[in-house]
């Protein structure tokens, strides 16, 4: 596979999540979003690459348990980061779930709200290596830069933005099926009794349908094949609602 083809490759990986996150800042947000059996294996080596030239490593925390936590924290202690005693201190939060459904092994950066292709030409036998020779996983890990702030609460909007530009919002307490053009097909977001989820997309691999519902202010869901992203806020911002 050349270097222009993997590129194409990486960005149509099939990642999407609802991501918990401590803060409401958008501008400072870096993600790693990274769907594998064996997140102690590949999270120092991706954080690495995100970090580099950017500081030395921080502190971390998760957000809850999982049956890989102990050694991802011995992992990404040996890495140079630090466990973090209060959640709101740190500077990574790491949080899991689990999908309805495997999906392939892979990982995507989301930086600035916006699935960012991930330029760096040493990560491409690690992506290579996990598409090909992992077996489809369950559990998905969600690394996130961040200021530190507040936990999270329930969340009142849901912001869907296209292609990193704001499409349209609507009130989490309003019930409501709508699809929208996407970049391969369509994508149909359903709000029910205050929760959204993707009901229904035209990516490949549907990782989207297998993600579990939102309602936490800061909480996404994100698929990269459609590059789209549903966001759950807390505050009413200044767009139109729907």
């Amino acid at each position: 596979m050349d270097r222009r083809r993997f590129f194409q490759t990486l960005l149509s990986a099939p990642l999407l999540t609802p991501l918990l996150l401590a803060s409401q800042s958008r501008e400072s947000d870096r993600e790693i979003h990274l769907i594998s059996d064996a997140p102690h294996a590949h999270l120092p080596v991706l954080l690495k690459e995100l970090l580099r030239g950017q500081g030395r490593p921080g502190s971390f925390v998760f957000s809850e348990n999982f049956p890989h936590k102990n050694t991802l924290k011995h992992a990404l202690s040996r890495s140079g980061w630090q466990f973090a005693t209060r959640f709101s201190d740190a500077d990574l939060k790491i949080s899991f779930r689990t999908l309805h459904q495997p999906a392939r092994p892979s990982f995507t950066l989301v930086k600035e709200g916006k699935i960012w292709d991930v330029r760096s030409w040493s990560l491409r036998s690690l992506w290579q290596e996990m598409a090909q020779n992992q077996a489809p996983s369950l559990f998905l890990t969600v690394a996130a830069l961040t200021r530190p702030g507040p936990g999270s609460n329930a969340g009142e909007v849901v912001t869907i933005y296209m292609n990193g530009q704001n499409k349209e919002t609507f009130l989490l307490k309003k019930n409501l099926i709508k699809s929208f053009a996407a970049h391969s097909g369509r994508i149909t977001v359903q709000i029910t009794n205050g929760r959204a989820r993707v009901t229904d997309s035209s990516c490949r691999h549907k990782v989207c349908l297998y993600s579990p519902s939102v309602s936490l202010s800061g909480e996404r869901i994100i698929c990269a094949p459609n590059h789209f992203l549903l966001e759950v806020r807390g505050n009413t911002v200044d767009t139109a609602i729907g």
